[in-house]
């Protein structure tokens, strides 16, 4: 068989393993947290006063992490911040 022949048959066959891969919920996340800490993904962090009033809002491109019911996450300026109490997290 032609070593061109060859080529395209193996790359073929890692494409449609990818392809599956990628269409199973479980992958997905893994891809997701995968990306989340090599490059980072987009999001906005906002914090919430009792009666729900935006008092803060962060757009991070960064991960963060979970410190009991707080987070922890570098903004955008490389400055650690840490907020508790109520605040939404989304993707862009």
């Amino acid at each position: 068989m032609d070593n061109a022949i060859k080529g395209f048959l193996i790359a073929a066959g890692i494409l449609g393993s990818l392809v599956l891969l990628a269409s199973c919920n479980g992958c997905r996340q893994d891809f997701k947290r995968i990306k989340s800490t090599t490059v980072g993904i987009e999001r906005t962090i906002t914090l919430l006063d009792a009666n729900g009033k935006t008092i803060k809002v962060w757009n991070i491109n960064s991960t963060y992490q979970t410190a009991g019911t707080g987070i922890n996450f570098l903004d955008k300026n490389d400055k650690f911040v840490a907020i508790n109490g109520t605040f939404i997290i989304e993707e862009k």
